[in-house]
Parts: structure tokens; sequence; C-alpha cells
């Protein structure tokens, strides 16, 4: 049997649906180009890392060749063996597959590679076929009695792309949108994503809660183009959950949504429609009830689904409760009178455990005449589920009423922890308020979310409201909100401690606390508040609002609180240094190096100093640095290089020289002077590092390693080492799923790795790259680095259209995207075409910088392509290009103006100098032979040997 696998791409081989491969923790499904893990978790990888791995998992144990590989994946193309090695390392970390003895794909040196991993065949199930794609849906619970409204429903979403479904409180509009969602998830390719509005109070906010579900940063400008563009290409379900309080936000967001993304469907729940364009509404009835009087045989009522609904519940309460036929009318009357809402009976089902149906029914009759006798208007909550929660409230104790209210406080889900802290008076009452907990959830007044590693609970909106009003007649709203904001100061102070994390760990375990964390800065700003609380609660909330990508809310938390700070007494100058630092970090990774950055970074110094914490000090000298190095200032960037090497001398501080050399080797790079950045980087690469960085400080300080690779990389390669650079490149990539830090890898990817694959000609790896930098971007709240992807993206587009658009294309370039001179000049090192004026113009009157040389041969280059008998005046700028290059050490440049120098001479009769120019230049060379610049020059000089025809 031919053991050879098809070479034809595996996106376009047949396979049967309901074929699977099972190995380690995943189970690949060919003919959908879907991997999952096996809790269904979807993981995304591009189509060549899926190419890869259909081919290795073909063949497991055995080696496939990169040759067969490269046939594969590319067929009938060229491509470096270093396209192959990123995808591969693509793959590998989407397997989290980091080597050692577990590992999955194994690199045979000079063979190829082979899947190592145990690999089972089988047929998918329906259940597994239905596997959810990857989103944030919580999983849907059991239903009772909506079978076919669950079908219909996603029927209607088959064929229209808005789905309302209304109704009233209580009566299950979200369990059926959960369980609509996992029934058509596999319809979706790029997931289903679960937006429950319930925790937001201002329309403004809705947009920015959908960004940060989404993972994506957020502009100060405009925040709903980020999300339209994210959405435009895919083809998803999105549930917007409890729109009822902000529907004019939704229907305006829905028809944005619907105007834009034509591969996006929508299924709201609200308990009115949206009323936007295209909407198709599913009005949810209640549970079916039994006709009232009682027309029905007794036995017969189990076939209405609201009775199957109370026995189920009350069951679950009493496992010895049985609904015997004497009982069967009582329990049928209950279900009427409670509307059928599935929300009122499961409150009803406890009460009914321990006093029976009877009883329950007559104190029933009493509680629903409290908020409808008299007003026939009243709303539908509390026409009915208003008086039920009453009514299980006076059923309480009188210290799980005082719980129940004081845990009105909590907005979001709460562990057992923070509950027993904010509702009791002491710590020996903690013991006692855990079981009250328990009680409050064996009576439905509190639900729970069983997490990985963690039960929360949490109040469910119509009942916290209720709550709350009576913890405001009982006056002590006022206390229990202070001791609620107290206590989230404390965790947003842990979050930031916190080293033994991953950023995805962190998320799950803290980012449910949003919605207490804006609750308690709301209180704290307020008349009724504590200025000094509002401002240490901005402050030490940075890093968690910077986790969840929601920048532009943290950034109003910090100018609202440094305004405060200075009209308010007494705020001490460490927590005001603080909310400088953060907030300019705030502003430069939303908006970029914006003078305001430096403006805000100043005054936090100054203020560091005052209050003599010098490490704090130390760290907003590295901010101010990042940001004069990105504007291109070079003056500011060197005062800044100054000002750390004078702490590092005054302190013999480890990390003050570690960060002296890392900022000297940034700066003498895009200095021109090549040999002192080398220097510099292999020192800080050296030196010990400092220990994990906390959740916090990786916000605002990158990894030393990660950052200085990517001066590193870029300066050998300017130096004329680029089989080095690229080696850093992949040393770098490799640790960054090690290291778990996305801010620094967005910096080295953008900064470091794109560029380095450019030089080198690699436009494959660069669009891999890209790619990552766009996955990166997305999950951190970095606006910058996706703005740099976003470039890059746009200038390989631009190196691979036709010569004809390119002209048109770059000036749609340069009007979507400011670009700083740093980004300018950069764009004339990848092709000459792209040079701008003000790089030529900083290049022929400012003293050489990193790439001065290259710019004037670039600026050669387009005198020689528009006026090309006129010669005279490109050589002089090819000959200063070669002198400046040659001076700074810089390598790479000095070939590229040697070929050029060397193709004007040619066009002009001199061979042998253009022999003699370019052969010195070659012959400097030790590596790098494989890259383009100098294929291309061996090329040319091989023409320039040969004897003339």
């Amino acid at each position: 049997m031919d053991s050879t696998i098809d070479t034809e791409p595996a996106r376009r081989r047949g396979a049967r649906a309901d074929e699977a491969l099972r190995f380690g923790g995943f189970r690949l499904r060919p003919a959908a180009r879907a991997l999952h893990r096996l809790d269904g978790t979807k993981v995304r990888l591009g189509d060549r890392a899926f190419d890869i791995l259909l081919a290795l998992t073909a063949r497991p144990g055995q080696v496939v060749g990169s040759q067969e590989l490269f046939g594969i994946v590319w067929p009938g193309r060229f491509v470096e063996e270093s396209n192959l090695r990123v995808h591969v390392a693509a793959l590998r970390r989407a397997l989290g597959d980091q080597g050692g003895a577990g590992r999955l794909i194994a690199n045979i040196p000079g063979r190829g590679y082979a899947f190592l991993g145990e690999v089972v065949a089988e047929h998918a199930s329906a259940g597994e076929a239905a596997a959810p794609p990857r989103g944030s849906v919580p999983p849907p619970t059991r239903l009772i009695g909506r079978d076919e409204t669950v079908h219909a429903i996603a029927e209607d979403l088959r064929r229209r792309r808005l789905v309302t479904v209304t109704g009233a409180g209580g009566i299950g509009k979200t369990a059926v949108a959960l369980a609509v969602a996992a029934r058509i998830a596999d319809a979706y390719p790029d997931g289903v994503h679960f937006l429950d509005l319930g925790g937001i109070d201002r329309d403004a906010e809705v947009v920015p809660q959908l960004a940060s579900l989404l993972r994506l940063p957020i502009s100060d400008g405009d925040p709903l183009r980020g999300v339209l563009d994210h959405l435009r290409p895919r083809r998803l379900l999105l549930v917007l959950d409890n729109c009822e309080h902000l529907v004019g936000a939704a229907s305006r967001l829905a028809e944005e949504i619907l105007a834009t993304a034509p591969g996006l469907h929508l299924l709201a729940t609200s308990r009115e429609p949206l009323r936007a364009a295209g909407e198709w509404v599913h009005r949810l009835a209640p549970l079916d009830v039994p006709p009232q009087p009682l027309t029905t045989r007794a036995e017969e009522l189990l076939r209405f689904s609201a009775v199957q609904l109370l026995v189920e519940r009350v069951t679950a309460c009493d496992a010895a409760f049985v609904l015997i036929e004497a009982d069967m009318p009582l329990a049928a009357e209950l279900c009427a009178r409670l509307d059928g809402l599935p929300l009122a009976i499961e409150l009803a089902a406890p009460r009914v455990a321990v006093l029976g149906l009877a009883a329950v029914l007559a104190r029933l009759d009493e509680r629903f005449r409290l908020l409808t006798n008299g007003r026939r208007n009243a709303a539908e909550r509390h026409r009915t589920l208003g008086a039920m929660i009453e009514w299980s409230h006076d059923t309480l104790t009188p210290a799980e009423q005082v719980a129940y209210r004081r845990l009105s406080v909590l907005r979001g889900a709460f562990t057992l922890e923070a509950g027993c802290r904010l509702a009791g008076e002491a710590a020996e009452e903690e013991g006692a308020l855990a079981a009250i907990i328990g009680d409050l959830v064996e009576k439905s007044l509190l639900s729970v979310e069983n997490r990985e590693r963690e039960r929360r609970y949490r109040m469910l909106e119509s009942i916290r409201l209720h709550a709350a009003a009576k913890l405001a007649a009982a006056g002590e709203e006022a206390r229990f909100r202070r001791r609620h904001a107290d206590y989230f100061h404390g965790r947003a102070l842990a979050y930031g401690r916190v080293t033994t994390l991953s950023t995805e760990e962190w998320l799950v375990r803290h980012r449910g606390d949003a919605a207490d964390l804006r609750a308690a800065l709301d209180w704290a700003f307020s008349a009724e508040g504590d200025a000094h609380l509002a401002t240490q609660l901005a402050a030490a909330s940075a890093p968690f609002w910077f986790k969840l990508m929601l920048v532009p809310e943290l950034r109003g938390w910090l100018e609202r609180a440094i305004r405060l700070a200075r009209s308010a007494p007494g705020i001490e100058d460490a927590v005001v240094l603080r909310l400088h630092a953060a907030l300019g970090h705030a502003i430069f990774h939303t908006q970029g190096p914006v003078p305001e950055v430096a403006e805000v970074l100043e005054e936090g110094l100054r203020l560091a100093r005052r209050a003599g914490e010098e490490q704090a000090a130390l760290r907003i000298l590295w901010a101010l640095f990042g940001h004069h190095s990105t504007r291109g200032d070079l003056a500011a960037a060197f005062d800044c290089v100054a000002r750390i090497g004078a702490v590092a001398d005054a302190t013999s501080d480890p990390e003050a020289r570690l960060l002296h050399d890392r900022v000297s080797a940034l700066a003498h790079h895009l200095a021109g002077d090549q040999a002192r950045s080398l220097m510099h980087a292999r020192r800080a690469l050296a030196r010990p590092a400092p220990g994990r960085p906390t959740q916090g400080e990786s916000i605002f300080f990158y990894d030393h390693q990660t950052s200085t690779r990517s001066h590193y990389a870029r300066a050998l390669w300017v130096s004329g080492l680029a089989d080095q650079a690229m080696a850093v490149v992949e040393e770098a990539i490799a640790e960054a799923a090690v290291i778990d830090q996305p801010f620094a890898f967005g910096y080295f990817l953008v900064f470091g790795a794109c560029p380095v694959a450019l030089w080198r000609g690699e436009l494959e790896v660069a669009q891999a790259l890209v790619g990552r930098v766009l996955d990166v971007a997305s999950g951190i709240t970095s606006g910058i680095w996706q703005r740099g992807g976003r470039l890059y993206e746009h200038v390989i587009a631009l190196l691979q259209a036709p010569e004809a658009e390119r002209a048109l294309r770059l000036q749609r370039l340069v009007a979507d995207f400011t670009l700083t001179p740093f980004q300018a000049d950069s764009l004339g090192t990848v092709a000459p075409f792209l040079l701008q004026r003000e790089s030529v113009a900083r290049a022929t009157t400012e003293p050489p910088q990193w790439c001065t040389a290259e710019i004037l041969r670039a600026e050669g280059e387009r005198l020689l392509r528009d006026a090309p008998r006129d010669g005279a005046a490109a050589e002089a700028l090819l000959r200063r290009s070669l002198g400046i290059a040659r001076a700074q050490g810089a390598l790479g440049w000095e070939l590229r103006g040697a070929a050029s120098l060397a193709r004007l001479c040619r066009a002009q009769g001199r061979v042998a100098e253009a022999e003699d120019v370019l052969g010195d230049v070659l012959s400097r060379f030790r590596e790098g032979f494989a890259t383009r610049d100098l294929r291309r020059a061996a090329t040319l000089l091989q023409a320039l040997r040969q004897p003339a025809h």
C-alpha cells in the first residue's frame, strides 16, 4: 500500500464528513478543517499550519520530508525552509507542544518532521460534530418544554440574520438562547460569542464591552470601527443577552453590525423588541400550564412542561418528594398562578419542598396582592416576579434576610470568601455566613457557577435590585457600599502582585470582577464616596482594565482620579505618580506616541523623585525612552538613557544596570552605531534576569530578554549577520509561550521580527509573523501593536500588488495611517517605491541615523528611475550612502548600496569598476547567502565577471 499522501493542499482534499482523528487532548475533523480540544474548545490554526497538521497526522510515527511538506502546503512554489519552520512553530504553539517527554511534533534534522502522538481514527458522534466553536458562551442548562421553541428559533436564525427573543422577566429567554446557540454552533466557523448586557448601566459601555469580549484593543476615537473591522470578514453568531434597559444602544449596534458583517448573525434577548431593521421577533411563551379550571385528567398533568419543571425542582430540593394524584390539581393551580414562568416556579420549588403545595398556594395568594392591588398598569416584573421575590424574601430567617440584602452590593459572580467578608460583621461569622449563602442557593435566591477551580455565586439582576432596595430601606447602603469598595481595592492590589498565573488563567479567575470594580469606582467617586479611596482604587485597578482591553474606560477613571487629586487634600504622591504612569501607558497603547504621553509621564517622574520612589522613577524613565524612540526623537531618547545611567551609577542597582544596557542597545542602533548597539544588547542578554514579573509589571515593563532581542535582531541584520538575526527571531518566538508576556511579544514582533523577515526578502515568513502580531494584539490592550500589524499587512499587500497599482495603494496607506518619522523611515528600507519625501529630507539635512544610508540609496534609485540619463546626482547619493554604511558598520545597507552603484556603473560601461565595488562588499559576508539581497548581488557579480559578447 502506498504510504505517500496526496500533494494537493489538504483544504481541497475530500474527507468523510464524520471522520475524526483523536490525539492527545484534541479531536481533528479533516473534512470540516476543524480542530477542537476534547472539551469542545475550538483551536484556531492558519491554513498552512492546518495543512501541515493534516499531513503529519496522516502518517503518525513516520517522517514526512520537508520537500514533501513544501509540495503539500505551497504546491508549485519555491519557498524558504524558514517559512516551514515558522508555521510548524505556530502549530506547536497551538497544540501546547513545548517539547520534552510529551512532545507531539519532532524535527528530524536533515529529513523533515514526524508526528509522535498516538492518533486514533473515529467517527464523530452527533454531539462531537456539534462541538461548539471557539467563543465565549456559558454552557446551556437542561431545558424542559422548550424543544420545539429551540428548534423554531434555530430555523429562524438559519433564514434571518437578526432574531430577538422577547418575553417577561424570568420566562427563560437566556436559557433558550444558550440552547439555540449550542444547537447551531457548528454552522459558524468563527464561533459563538455571548455578551450579557445585564451588568452594563450606560449605552456608551456596550461597544467597549463587546470589544473586550472579542479581545480587541479599543481606540479612543471610534471603538465601534475596530469592532466592525474585526467582524467584517467573519462568520459567527453573536448573542446579546438582557438588552431591555439598553434597547436603543443594542438596536444601533445590531444595525451597524448587520450592515458591515455579512457573515454574522445576531440572537438577542430582551423584554421588548430592538426595533432594528431586519429584526425577526420570537415572543417566548411561558411554559405550558394546565387549563384552569382543571379539565385535564390528573394522570395527564405531567405532559405540561410547567408541571414537569416544578416536579423536577421540588425533587431536587427533597429527593423523597412524590407528586401524588391528590396533589396534582394543586400543582396545576400553582403553575398556572405563577404564569408558567420558569424562574417563578424555581423560586417556589424550595418552599413547596418545605411547606407543601397547599401552604404555598395560600401564601402566594396573599403576596401577589402586595404589588398588584390598585395598580393595573404595574410593570410585568412587579405583577409577577416582583411579588414572587417579595414573598420568597419574607420566608427567610432574620439572619438570611440580613445576608440577602447585604449581598446586593455585589454586581457580578462572587466567591464564597467575598460573600462572607461583605455580608458579615466579624471574621468569626464567616462559618455561619457560608451556611447562609448555601441556604440562599437552595432557596433559589442565589445561583451557582461552577468554574474550573472555584465555585462562584450570583444574584439574578431582578433579585439583586429587590435586595438592594431592602438594603437602602434598612439604612445600610452607605456602609456596605464602602465595605464593597474597600474589599475590591484590596483585590485590585492583589491582581498586580500575581506571578504564577498565565494571562488566560488570570482572565478566567478575575474578569468576572469587572462589574464590581466599576460599581466600587462609581461609589468612590460619588458625593457619598471617598476621594482617597477613589484615587487608590483607580491606580490599583489599572492592570485589571489593561487585561480586559478596556483601556479607554481605564483612561477615563485615571483622568478623573488625577483631577480629583488636584482638588482633594492629602492624596499621597505615591498614589498620584502611579496614576500618571498608568495614564501614560494607556494613552500610548491606544493613540500611540502622541505628545501628551511625555507630558503625563514627566509629571509622574517629578512626583516619583519627590516621593523618593527610585524604582518607580526608573520605570517611568523606561516608558519615556520607549515613547521618544518610537517617535524617532533620538535626542530625547538619549537624554533618558543618560538619566537611567545616572541612576545605575548612583545605586549599583542590578535592574538599573540591566535597563541601561537595554535602552543603550536600542538608542545606539537607532543612532547608527551598530557595533555599540550589539555590545550593549549582548551584555543585557548575559545579565541575570530579574524575577518573573507580576501581572501588573508585565503590562508596564516588558520582559527584558524579549525586548532586547528585538533590538539585537535588527542590529545583527544591519551589520550583515542576517542568519544570526533570524535565529534570534526564532528563539524569541519559541520562548514567547513560556514567558507569557503578550505586551512584550507584540513589541518584539512589530519592532524586531517583521522588519528582519522583510529585509531578508521572506514575504511568506513576514505574512505569518504579521498574523501573529494581529493575534497577539487581539488578545491584549494594545492598539499601537494592532496598528503596527495592520501597517505591515498593507505593506506586504503593496509588495505583492501589480506595479501599476502601487502608487494609488501607497497614497491610501499614507492617508489611512498617521506615520511617525520612525515608521516613515522604516517603509523606505523595505522597498524604494515606499520611500516618503519627509524621510529623504531628514536623511539629507540631519546627522546620519540607523537607516540614513538606505534612505539615500533608495532616493538614488528613484532618481535613476525618473531620469535615467542623468546619473551624476544619483551616483553622488549612492556613494554617500556607501560611505555612511561603511562608517556605521552597516554591512546590510552597504551591500544594497554597492549593488545599486554596480548596476549604474555597468549601465555606463564601467564594468570593471562595478565588479570591484560589488566584489569588495560581497567578500566581507560570512553568512546569509540564501537571503534575497545576497542572492541578487551574487547573480549580478557573476554577470559582471562574464566576458562581454
